[in-house]
């Protein structure tokens, strides 16, 4: 793979480190993210919840504050509609609980992805609305296309308020009130890029401020702390960009995800190996919370995860942990078949095509693992990848994964003809399709991305954001990096790479023989490595190599030490 080394203006680099007072690395890491001036890097390192934004310059959000305060007054009964993903069932969630405080205990449901579909369909609300007399619905990450169903709402006398940041596929009335950045082309708020879990606590945060103002005994009591793991999580774990408000909802959402959790968090970060006594960091999220919360949504029972998160008793949080533990395990089984399926049907019908639309029946073609290896696919192949798998005799449903540069939704708009549904981001999507369709929809949608560009890719390489050296190994260098931390979209891990440079022992593979371990000198001491799934790839002893790594921190047994995370190496030249 090709080492691409990420240049810096030194002269910005050299300001802002004496401005700062802070180390030339981290200066450039600042500067590769577009940092040129002290005072805005001074707030990126150090954020404050006090630099979120009154929540009420989002457009119509005073509106929606006004009117669920209708109902908490007049003791409307109030339909919550979430989705079945970790931010729709995270905003539904953190909705609940702060209503119920104020006194409006509201109804919920989280969709059954095999036999309700995506969001805000006819099946969830038929089932919603016999919980009660309901009044008000809110429909949480869904619901911004939902016309059909916003009509059926209006026409039973129940008004609709969406929060949602998927984007619009046509013009939208006035009616209902909809919470959505995307629906507004001004650019650079700092709201513009919040998932439903950060819309749905801006939300909140203005309901509160409201209450407050009108001297409501009850919203004087509520602590918005308490809600932002919820926030946290969905952020993190729908991959929006780690700046401005983003950043700070992650930050310190996962402070307080590490500082005495609810009894629902506490048991998901006991199932998921995560110790509870520190911070947690955004790659648990991505790698452990998340694919728990998700599983049960996949396999079609995501009131298990929002059950978790609403319960008190700790016990019965223990065996709903446990349960989305199983359908993890049982979920990658799953994923595993049909990644292998999908993959090999790719290699045969589509090695020479800019894109890949595979379909197939069957248990393994479950529709709530599909996004995943798409993902994966897109991941291994370079190129946008769709996975469809049968929901009924006449249907088929499925996820997208593209790449980076490539918008999918645009795509997908051009072969609308062919699609019964379809929407979400420009890198993942969701649609729907009849069967006699699916022939006819894969060559529009491989036409489509030739009229986009032409099909070809930009070749993926790596990017280098700083070199080193093996002496730079230091806990104080580590402990410098991190106050970039929490990592994620628009905010990555930084990659480091120390050029020319030798094992101070040779490679030892480990776990089953898939990885290796490796270390450095770092003048003083061992710096320890490991290179997950590499095994067949072990660098040579003796030799002078160059190594691109993410430093971290590794516990074990209440001891922290570095730990470089390889990402690839090469022989020096």
């Amino acid at each position: 793979m090709l080492w691409v080394e990420r240049k810096a203006d030194e002269n910005s680099v050299d300001s802002l480190s004496r401005s700062l007072s802070i180390s030339p690395a981290l200066s450039r890491l600042l500067h590769l993210r577009g940092f040129d001036f002290s005072d805005s890097a001074l707030d990126f390192l150090k954020p404050k919840l006090a630099h979120l934004a009154d929540p009420f310059e989002i457009p119509r959000l005073r509106e929606a504050v006004l009117r669920i305060i209708k109902s908490i007054e007049s003791r409307e009964g109030i339909l919550l509609v979430g989705d079945y993903d970790v931010d729709g069932i995270t905003s539904t969630v953190l909705v609940k609980k702060i209503l119920a405080t104020l006194g409006s205990d509201p109804f919920y449901v989280i969709p059954r992805r095999k036999d309700e579909g995506y969001g805000l369909t006819k099946e969830i609300l038929a089932r919603g609305l016999k919980l009660g007399d309901v009044k008000l619905v809110i429909a949480l990450d869904c619901g911004t296309n939902s016309f059909e169903e916003a009509k059926i709402l209006a026409g039973k006398g129940i008004d609709l308020v969406v929060v949602d940041h998927h984007q619009a596929k046509e013009e939208l009335p006035e009616e209902p009130i909809m919470l959505n950045p995307h629906l507004h082309p001004d650019e650079g708020e700092p709201w513009r890029n919040l998932c439903t879990a950060g819309l749905a606590f801006k939300l909140i945060h203005g309901l509160i401020k409201e209450l407050r103002e009108r001297d409501c005994s009850n919203a004087h009591s509520v602590d918005l702390k308490k809600i932002l793991p919820f926030v946290a999580l969905g952020t993190i774990a729908d991959l929006v960009p780690l700046r401005l408000e983003n950043r700070i909802l992650a930050r310190f959402g996962l402070k307080h995800l590490g500082k005495n959790p609810e009894p629902g968090l506490v048991a998901l970060l006991a199932a998921s190996g995560i110790a509870t006594n520190h911070c947690p960091e955004s790659e648990d999220i991505t790698f452990k919370l998340a694919p728990r919360i998700n599983a049960c949504g996949r396999l079609n029972d995501p009131e298990v995860a929002s059950n978790l998160f609403l319960e008190q008793d700790r016990e019965i949080c223990g065996k709903l942990a446990r349960q989305m533990n199983d359908y993890n395990e049982e979920r990658k089984l799953i994923e595993a078949q049909l990644t292998d399926e999908a993959l090999l049907m790719a290699k045969e019908k589509f090695s020479d095509s800019p894109g890949v639309v595979v379909c197939g029946e069957g248990k393994a073609w479950n529709p709530g693992v599909v996004g995943i290896v798409a993902g994966k696919m897109a991941n291994s192949l370079g190129k946008p990848c769709l996975v469809l798998a049968q929901a009924d005799e006449e249907e088929y449903r499925g996820s997208g994964r593209g790449v980076p540069g490539f918008d999918l939704v645009k795509t997908l708009t051009l072969c609308k003809e062919h699609l019964l549904h379809w929407g979400g981001h420009p890198v993942a999507v969701g649609l729907s399709l009849h069967r006699q369709n699916i022939d006819a929809f894969t060559k529009a949608f491989i036409r489509a991305i030739f009229e986009q560009n032409g099909g070809t890719f930009e070749d993926p390489s790596l990017q280098i954001d700083l070199t080193i050296s093996s002496s730079d190994l230091q806990p104080e260098f580590l402990e410098e990096l991190n106050h970039l931390a929490p990592y994620g979209q628009e905010n990555p891990e930084p990659l480091v790479a120390i050029r020319k440079t030798q094992l101070a022992h040779p490679a030892k593979m480990v776990g089953s023989g898939e990885h290796f371990q490796f270390s450095l000198h770092n003048g003083t001491r061992l710096i320890q490595g490991i290179a997950w799934k590499m095994a067949s790839k072990i660098p040579p002893a003796n030799t002078e190599i160059d190594l691109a790594f993410r430093l971290r921190w590794n516990e074990w047994n209440g001891r922290k030490n570095l730990q470089m995370v390889l990402e690839d190496w090469k022989l020096s030249s």
